[in-house]
């Protein structure tokens, strides 16, 4: 893919280093010309000293050309100037985050296919941990969808219980999805099938509705 990232801060770096370590093609627009150059020596990925809600500046990045545009600027107002800008010019996947769940309209409006809430993932991960400390939240897929990390009991059965019989449990028996098991002893992931085995402390990987993580914590804690 060949991604354009608004943003070389904490946020556009790691996700320009992941796309990167992917062997995407990605280019950062960064204002701060320091940064550029930092982010250059240290990563590899491409660079342009510029504002990306520049048109111009957009498109010596490559902007018509690309398959992804992600915007990490500090402010929602350049956010929705680039995705804009992105829209436009014919990108057809564009990511944005977002700080103020007010701008949240204007974003789709703008062609944004995925908002990034920060304030929304932020308060939902400080509360959810706080009252079920044995699950994570990894991940907020669309709405009350998500995709947690939850830590197997080490009391649990020694030999191991099989995806088939966890999945009878009625803490996970609806609206459940195992997506991946990490192995505590091997620190191997797997995507499971019915006959793969959950050991004591190994952790899953749950796609789930939010309103289903109390009876699972529940049973997790059991």
């Amino acid at each position: 893919m060949y991604v354009v990232i608004a943003g070389g801060g904490v946020g556009g770096a790691h996700v320009g280093q992941m796309l990167a370590n992917r062997k995407d093609d990605v280019v950062i627009i960064e204002q701060d010309q320091a940064r550029c150059e930092k982010l250059y020596a240290e990563t590899g990925i491409i660079t342009i000293n510029g504002g990306a809600t520049d048109i111009l500046t957009l498109k010596e990045a490559g902007i018509e050309r690309a398959d992804v545009a992600i915007g990490t600027l500090y402010k929602d107002s350049d956010n929705l100037a680039f995705s804009l800008l992105a829209h436009s010019l014919g990108v057809p996947k564009i990511m944005a985050k977002m700080r103020h769940p007010d701008y949240a309209e204007a974003y789709r409006f703008a062609g944004v296919t995925t908002i990034c809430n920060m304030i929304e993932l932020f308060q939902n991960k400080i509360i959810m941990e706080l009252e079920n400390p044995n699950i994570q939240i990894i991940s907020q897929l669309r709405g009350d969808t998500l995709l947690i990390m939850a830590k197997y009991p080490g009391n649990g059965p020694v030999d191991g219980i099989s995806i088939v019989d966890l999945a009878q449990i009625h803490a996970f028996a609806h609206n459940c999805v195992f997506a991946g098991i990490l192995n505590e002893k091997t620190g191997k992931i797997i995507m499971p099938r019915g006959h793969d085995l959950v050991f004591p402390d190994d952790k899953l990987f749950l796609v789930v509705n939010r309103q289903q993580i109390p009876g699972i914590s529940h049973y997790l804690k059991a």
